[in-house]
């Protein structure tokens, strides 16, 4: 593995009394508008560090009617186990998304978007529906709109612009840390992967995989023409790839296959627009590890765009 230096990191958490938001601007959302050629966007969603000093804090679920209703006005029953929130931010994913965005752009002179979220999870989750994400409170409800909406934004120029793209969702993990591999989503189940028998009509990259001469399988699995084969090639442990194509083949086998943000921003239900989750393991996000992983990551992923959008 090329050994090198790794971009700063800094550890910290902001307490910061409330700004006064517009229903669709959010000073909490990063929205950086990379050039107008550019195929891709970067997501960040919970690796935010700020907390709004006596703002709301997410709050389980109640179940009614065998259903999660988020909204805190509802005084719906508590289950033990069920409707539960993750309030817990995925470690320097906000520095590792920056970093694979400025490989991406050192590689190909062209600048992707890039939305982030600043505020800490237990304020605000961008990867859930918007009451689960926001719960009422004033400012997270206008963050979601910001990030989403600047999403939906950048989609719509590239397609104007370049025709078809893709948004790279990062996250971070920490559940399954003993499998210690990247998890790639494309809204694959991973009882589907498991049995080996899936296909391209419930991904988020349905457009992408449409329009292309392989496989859905080999662009899931191939060595050389998957994302995840590409990545172990540069020595990343990754699922699902050549090596794991199946998660129940790892420790715990863990697996997110993606979120909302997958759903919601792939082409999943339509345009030329694609998403991939991103996973990184605990070992990947460590102050001394961000900057060599994050710059493989971005290679990986400019030479998987070679192949299936740059041509």
């Amino acid at each position: 593995m090329t050994q090198l230096h790794p971009f700063p990191v800094f550890h910290c958490l902001i307490l910061v009394l409330a700004a006064p938001v517009s229903p669709t601007t959010s000073p909490y959302v990063k929205v950086e508008r990379g050039d107008p050629d550019t195929n891709v966007i970067i997501s960040s969603p919970h690796g935010g560090r700020v907390k709004i000093e006596g703002g709301w804090i997410r709050q389980q679920g109640s179940l009614i009617e065998g259903k999660c209703d988020y909204d805190p006005q509802i005084d719906g029953p508590k289950v033990p186990g069920k409707c539960k929130v993750i309030t817990v931010s995925d470690h320097n994913t906000q520095e590792l998304a920056r970093i694979i965005r400025d490989t991406i752009h050192n590689r190909t002179g062209i600048q992707p978007h890039f939305v982030a979220s600043d505020l800490h999870r237990s304020q605000l989750d961008p990867n859930r529906k918007r009451m689960e994400a926001s719960q009422r409170f004033s400012v997270a409800e206008a963050a979601y709109d910001t990030f989403h909406g600047a999403i939906d934004n950048f989609s719509r120029e590239v397609e104007a612009n370049v025709g078809s793209g893709i948004v790279y969702d990062i996250h971070g993990y920490v559940k399954y840390a003993a499998d210690d591999w990247i998890m790639l989503g494309y809204n694959v189940r991973k009882g589907d992967l498991n049995s080996g028998v899936f296909d391209d009509h419930e991904s988020s990259i349905k457009a992408m995989a449409r329009r292309s001469n392989y496989t859905f399988t080999d662009i899931l699995l191939d060595a050389e023409i998957s994302l995840g084969g590409i990545m172990e090639g540069k020595g990343l442990k990754t699922c699902p790839s050549p090596s794991y194509p199946k998660p129940n083949m790892g420790i715990l086998g863990g697996y997110y296959r993606g979120g909302h943000i997958t759903r919601e921003h792939g082409s999943l239900y339509g345009g030329n627009v694609d998403c991939v989750q991103i996973e990184h393991p605990p070992t990947m996000r460590g102050l001394d590890d961000i900057g060599v992983y994050g710059v493989e990551v971005g290679d990986a992923i400019v030479e998987w765009m070679d192949i299936h959008y740059n041509n």
